[in-house]
């Protein structure tokens, strides 16, 4: 499944921010938000003391998973941020999750052991949105408790956090923008939040 929604009438796939996307397009906007709407995402559990599980998933995705607290890795499409120490969140090509599920569970059972492993496709209830732009600093202050200062969020860094009120967990990239992955229910709170706060800096949609 993917985070979106149908809608039979257009025969168009609509991201739970669709109804938003008309709010302001200013060029000279000093945030920027664009929805990755159709990623994929898979919440996979697992030992990572387990050599033959870890090898498992590397064979998969192409890389291997983090193992330090808070970090992510990037490779050819696939993303995965380390939630825990025997958690991670992977967020795949658009529709590609469920091959990438049944992949992931293949090579494991093809490793043999007794493995327990969980993979679960959360792509219907969350979106990742990027935000970016020159006021980008000033509106993660107003919007999160955790400290954004690059010194304390280096690029490739996860943080579990809120943003307002929603759980978030969020993610500096190299050219400086931060993803966060949000709930689908709380989709239309996270944008009016966004859309106030950026206010000042005036919001575009990218």
């Amino acid at each position: 499944m993917t985070n979106s929604t149908h809608n039979a009438a257009t025969d168009v796939m609509e991201s739970p921010l669709h109804h938003h996307v008309a709010h302001t397009n200013a060029v000279d906007a000093g945030v920027v938000m664009t929805e990755d709407k159709f990623r994929g995402h898979l919440n996979l559990r697992g030992n990572p003391q387990d050599a033959d599980f870890m090898a498992a998933v590397a064979s998969v995705l192409g890389m291997a998973l983090p193992t330090e607290p808070n970090t992510s890795v990037r490779v050819n499409g696939f993303v995965a941020y380390w939630l825990c120490p025997n958690e991670w969140l992977l967020i795949v090509a658009s529709g590609a999750q469920g091959q990438v599920e049944a992949d992931l569970r293949q090579a494991v059972a093809d490793k043999g052991g007794n493995q327990h492993i969980a993979v679960t496709d959360v792509s219907s209830g969350q979106t990742l949105v990027n935000l970016s732009g020159s006021g980008l600093a000033q509106l993660l202050q107003k919007s999160t408790v955790y400290d954004c200062h690059e010194s304390n969020f280096p690029a490739g860094k996860v943080v579990q956090t809120t943003f307002a009120k929603t759980g978030t967990t969020m993610c500096k990239l190299e050219d400086g923008s931060v993803d966060l992955v949000i709930r689908r229910s709380f989709s239309d709170y996270f944008f009016l939040w966004l859309a106030d706060a950026s206010e000042e800096y005036g919001l575009r949609i990218a």
